[in-house]
């Protein structure tokens, strides 16, 4: 979910007031661009019920933050990501910080989008170009801080860890690293922490987030998606599926699929690559959702 290097130099040249009225678009990193987890078990028994509509919205502030607003009740979270992360030009943050207040008095919770670089496993380097996982931390912790020193007093709920790992590492490094990211983020007070690894993790995961991603793709890979067996064991509101190029025609097919894989928070979209995430569905399309997803199962 990061944002194209060609939508990074229009971000850093944007920087007069014009920009307010220039609608800013990202990209999705495909989750296979993360290490894999284990093998998938057999699909979960568990089953969600009424779901929340939770959107990664890579979009500007604006009209579609407007509607996404108002749609109130069935809207769970909402990841704001003005650059990449909280990196933004002055005339942008004014939008935002607006644009959070506003989601707040709506009772709409809203959460900051931070890159961890899968940690520098896969060869993704930090601002500064290492790929140490130490120097991931650093960066990932002063991202976190930035959040909230710009925007905690307009309320700011959370975080969402973007690209994140799926697999233990030795002696559960790479999970325990992700906890240290969770008490950072719980120490600003009662925050709430999504990681997105994308797939399907291995259990030692289950306690380094108050929710986890564990799907990130298409309609047609979804329908062959095998939940890890954990899974069912969990609250339904600890899981998060995000579902693209999903036609209307197959959107109840998915919501009804994300049920029945315990997913208490879902999203589903007829976007598509390389940034799935830049508007809402059209208004029939995205009443559909709300209606579907917050009904019992």
């Amino acid at each position: 979910m990061r944002l194209p290097t060609r939508v990074l130099r229009t971000r850093l040249l944007a920087s007069t007031v014009a920009a307010l009225a220039v609608s800013v678009t990202v990209t999705a990193v495909p989750s296979a661009a993360a290490p894999s987890a284990a093998a998938p078990a057999p699909a979960v028994a568990a089953a969600a019920g009424a779901q929340k509509v939770s959107v990664p919205s890579y979009f500007y502030p604006g009209a579609t933050w407007d509607r996404l607003i108002q749609s109130g009740g069935t809207v769970g979270l909402t990841v704001a990501n003005p650059n990449n992360g909280p990196h933004t030009d002055a005339p942008s943050r004014d939008a935002y910080l607006a644009t959070l207040r506003k989601a707040d008095a709506a009772g709409v919770r809203v959460i900051g989008y931070v890159p961890t670089g899968y940690l520098g496993t896969t060869g993704m380097t930090t601002r500064t170009g290492s790929t140490d996982p130490t120097a991931w931390m650093t960066q990932i912790k002063a991202d976190i801080d930035t959040w909230y020193s710009l925007y905690g007093g307009a309320g700011l709920d959370g975080v969402f860890l973007d690209e994140g790992l799926a697999q233990c590492g030795t002696n559960n490094v790479n999970a325990d690293r992700y906890r240290q990211l969770r008490d950072h983020i719980e120490a600003k007070g009662d925050e709430i922490v999504v990681a997105n690894p994308g797939t399907g993790t291995q259990e030692c995961f289950k306690d380094t987030a108050d929710t986890l991603v564990t799907f990130e793709g298409t309609a047609d890979t979804y329908q062959g998606h095998r939940p890890q067996a954990w899974e069912a064991g969990v609250p339904a509101d600890r899981i998060w599926h995000l579902v693209h190029a999903t036609p209307q025609s197959r959107l109840a097919e998915t919501v009804r699929l994300s049920k029945e894989r315990n997913a208490g928070h879902v999203y589903v979209t007829d976007d598509v690559l390389d940034n799935p995430w830049d508007q809402l569905p059209p208004a029939g399309y995205w009443q559909s959702l709300l209606d579907q997803a917050g009904r019992s199962a």
